[in-house]
């Protein structure tokens, strides 16, 4: 059964997806936006499952900006150092 709220959440996820590209049809973008909302479930249960795996062990993710120094140093350890330098020393 469907709720008003699910119903809210699928509107503004297609409304989103609608004016982010001017290109795609609201009809498609209502589509994806159903797929998005069912697929939820799925989604939080793989999260929950890797989770678990994960748990008693470090998990470092990859920096999503682009540095300075790494654009300078190249990759490997000594990247690594210098970004570690930085992090402390902006501490």
């Amino acid at each position: 059964m469907t709720t008003n709220e699910t119903r809210r959440e699928v509107m503004a996820t297609a409304w989103g997806l609608f004016r982010a590209d001017p290109a795609r049809t609201f009809a498609d973008a209502l589509t994806g936006a159903w797929r998005w909302v069912k697929g939820a479930a799925a989604r939080a249960a793989q999260n929950a499952a890797w989770a678990a795996r994960m748990a008693g062990r470090t998990v470092v993710f990859g920096s999503m900006l682009q540095s300075p120094i790494r654009r300078r140093v190249g990759t490997g350890w000594d990247a690594y150092k210098a970004e570690r330098v930085t992090v402390a020393l902006g501490h």
